[in-house]
């Protein structure tokens, strides 16, 4: 009964920020931003805040939180930050003309607004390799109810080209013409210039490895990722192996799986292992930083595979559940025949492939080269400064 006279008072609250945000008056050069269910300060999102508070001093940026810590870390920036249910944080929604989000509205708002306003840019958090929830059977009711909503608010999403936005106009059909091809903020570090890799190597103590290698799997709506998925795992003959070689592995696992019992005993099985690092978003919460410094990455299906093709790495693909995932999810793009890369189905393949990278061995290039020419439209690290534009443009639209 509680839980059904909560939904009601939630709806009913919904309902009025709705209405009010149609009548209030709009402060122009407000802008709202969130990430990761208000989780984060992360993604483009944290990208493009940091811009408009750096290079902007016309803009008010704004970032909205469900996490006291993610709001100490903005204000530590100098930055603005506030409770997303805070009396503070609930009128600076309804007074903002624009609000930007990276995962999805309750990103920054409390409510669903109505008539695009305030405007929407959904900045989202990767090019999609897995196919979007309406096209996927069964798929959960609320995720299907959240992709109408962002349907229905967007005013504009951003992609790096015309090839990426036709993906992305599939996992959310918001249609071709709304698409800005400014590209992705958080790739500009890849063409940062004033990024130390010396440093951020030595703080998070990797310096001392002849190679870094980032492992970073998806997520799976059955279970837990299996890190090593092979019949002859050894845990100690891979640690023989990187440290052979001077090599360390960076595990970088998305936070579903961190949440996962199933895992426990993983964790700690590498948890006193020099040459295997644990390092999450807590931890560092810029992944792309991560793919900056590290020589190459191992994934299975997620799309920051994309993001890596800009620096012309060796990419690694453990697929183990290969037919369940295309069965059951699917993909928009040919996996097969887009992923450029090693698939070892053993440890024996694995560490093969490892030797390969570990002695400057890239059979794939060529291959990666073709599709990242595909996929994008400016290589010039700009991104962030075009989507700035955009939002101007619309503020003042």
């Amino acid at each position: 009964m509680k839980r059904i006279i909560s939904d009601l008072v939630m709806h009913a609250v919904s309902l009025v920020l709705k209405l009010l945000a149609i009548i209030i008056p709009k402060q122009k050069g407000l802008v709202i931003l969130g990430a990761s269910a208000g989780k984060r300060f992360a993604d483009n999102s944290a990208i493009v805040y940091q811009y408009i508070l750096d290079h902007h001093k016309e803009l008010r940026p704004v970032w909205l939180a469900n996490s006291p810590k993610v709001i100490d870390q903005v204000k530590a920036l100098g930055g603005e930050a506030y409770a997303r249910r805070s009396v503070k944080g609930i009128w600076l929604s309804l007074r903002t003309p624009i609000f930007l989000t990276s995962h999805g509205i309750k990103d920054a708002l409390m409510y669903v607004p109505i008539i695009k306003r305030p405007k929407h840019v959904y900045l989202h958090h990767g090019i999609p390799l897995r196919r979007g929830w309406l096209d996927i059977k069964d798929a959960p009711k609320k995720s299907i109810q959240s992709t109408h909503q962002k349907i229905r608010v967007s005013n504009y999403m951003i992609a790096p080209s015309t090839f990426a936005a036709d993906q992305q106009n599939r996992l959310l059909p918001i249609g071709i013409d709304k698409f800005a091809l400014t590209g992705l903020p958080r790739n500009d570090v890849f063409f940062d210039k004033t990024f130390d890799l010396k440093q951020f190597k030595t703080e998070f103590k990797l310096h001392e490895f002849t190679k870094v290698i980032l492992y970073c799997p998806t997520w799976r709506p059955w279970g837990p990722t299996q890190f090593f998925p092979f019949e002859d795992y050894d845990l100690d003959g891979l640690i023989s192996f990187l440290g052979l070689y001077n090599v360390c592995l960076i595990l970088r696992p998305h936070h579903v799986d961190l949440n996962h019992r199933e895992n426990s005993d993983f964790w700690k099985s590498i948890e006193h292992t020099e040459s295997i690092k644990l390092l999450t978003h807590d931890i560092c919460p810029n992944v792309n930083q991560l793919c900056r410094i590290s020589d190459a990455l191992i994934t299975d299906y997620s799309s920051i595979y994309y993001d890596y093709l800009i620096m012309d790495k060796p990419v690694m693909f453990l697929c183990y559940d290969y037919e369940r995932y295309n069965n059951e999810i699917g993909f928009y793009p040919d996996f097969q025949a887009i992923t450029h890369g090693h698939k070892p189905d053993n440890q024996v393949e694995f560490l093969t492939a490892l030797t390969e990278i570990t002695e400057g061995k890239d059979l794939f290039s060529v291959e990666r080269n073709q599709l990242k020419k595909t996929f994008y439209k400016h290589m010039d690290g700009q991104s962030t400064r075009r989507v700035v534009a955009l939002i101007k443009d619309l503020i003042d639209g």
